[in-house]
């Protein structure tokens, strides 16, 4: 049987996913764009939604590189 991936994530598993604090992860949950959901009182973030977000991201900076 394998193991079953999580559609979400808790903020301290993006902050590691990004390599960054918790503190600056949760900051970014305040970002519209940052694919967050929130379940009651916990915010989750969606995993395919973070590697959307870190490729615009990435997009975003080719583009004002040019």
């Amino acid at each position: 049987m394998s193991a079953v991936e999580s559609l979400t994530m808790s903020v301290e598993e993006a902050a590691q996913q990004l390599g960054i604090c918790t503190k600056i992860a949760y900051q970014l949950t305040h970002r519209a764009d940052f694919p967050t959901i929130k379940i009651g009182r916990r915010t989750r973030v969606s995993r395919e939604g973070l590697r959307e977000w870190v490729r615009s991201q990435e997009q975003n900076r080719m583009e004002v590189a040019q």
